[in-house]
């Protein structure tokens, strides 16, 4: 049986393997990017890979706008009848502080919130899947976050201007998604999967800003963690431990943290099951969403 995927941020970088790859292993993908113009580009480097675009779906969403997402899921319910796969590979790191319309810092919104509402209203579509997985590309800056009550997560998602810490505002949303994993593994691990994800120190454009220099800021403290080496990796690089989750039938441990296809501890507040379940609960709020709860099942 054909296995239908959705995959956000596919316009460059690891998203663009890891659409490739799913393509070839004959998926039905569906692609989020952000614009009109990405999407018939993503189809055009898919041709000029000789990869067939007939299974592929390139949907746009913006990510900094909550009522984009809810369009996407809207659309993706009204037509789906399953979701086997759902991989969070969108992202932004270090950018110049803004505050969304919703009001959320921008990191927080688009790499964690955003894709907390895309999965929570998947939920049933994922739930119908053959063996169904969810993937969140985290970040090993993700184990330095240190967030874990109500009043922090509040700050965090509301940061004012001359309170904002690029790094810290990033290391918090990777964090919070490796949270949510081992949440939603908790409550729906029955029937469900979900993993979170270090790519690697990964060559892609979250590394570049302006004129194209890299971040070197960012390197010394992932040096400090003892996960550096003398070149960063390639996007097919990164995309493998994902691409491995998405398609092994090897045992995968629901709500785990993984790291070159194998497990990696993750920060403590991640087994912090009051934090977590507090934390599903402000998102959900956040989100306007309103789940009637189960009891974990782990």
């Amino acid at each position: 049986m054909m296995k239908t995927s959705v995959v956000t941020g596919a316009n460059s970088g690891m998203g663009i393997v890891t659409v490739q790859k799913l393509l070839e292993r004959g998926d039905r993908v569906i692609a989020t990017v952000r614009s009109e113009k990405k999407a018939n580009l993503l189809v055009q480097l898919m041709r000029e890979h000789a990869v067939s675009d007939a299974r592929l779906e390139v949907e746009v969403v913006e990510l900094n706008q909550l009522s984009s997402v809810r369009r996407l899921a809207k659309r993706l319910t009204g037509r789906l009848d399953r979701i086997d796969c759902l991989i969070l590979n969108a992202g932004i790191m270090v950018p110049p502080y803004h505050l969304t319309q919703d009001g959320f810092e921008s990191q927080f919104q688009v790499n964690y919130l955003s894709h907390f509402l895309i999965v929570e209203s998947l939920l049933p579509l994922l739930e119908k899947g053959d063996d169904p997985r969810v993937i969140s590309i985290s970040s090993l800056a993700g184990e330095r976050g240190t967030v874990r009550t109500d009043i922090e997560l509040q700050a965090v998602a509301t940061v004012q201007k001359e309170h904002y810490s690029p790094m810290r505002s990033y290391r918090e949303s990777k964090l919070l998604q490796s949270v949510h994993m081992r949440e939603l593994a908790a409550v729906y691990g029955e029937k469900i999967t979900f993993t979170s994800v270090h790519p690697g120190i990964v060559n892609t454009d979250l590394f570049y800003r302006g004129k194209g220099k890299v971040l070197k800021p960012l390197l010394k403290p992932v040096a400090k963690l003892g996960y550096w080496s003398k070149k960063l990796s390639t996007p097919e690089e990164g995309a493998r431990t994902a691409l491995y989750l998405a398609t092994t039938s090897d045992p995968i441990q629901n709500g785990g943290y993984y790291a070159d296809e194998a497990l990696r501890t993750p920060n403590p507040i991640v087994e912090d099951a009051a934090f977590r379940k507090r934390a599903r609960e402000l998102s959900l709020m956040w989100c306007g969403l309103h789940r009637i709860e189960r009891e974990p099942s782990l």
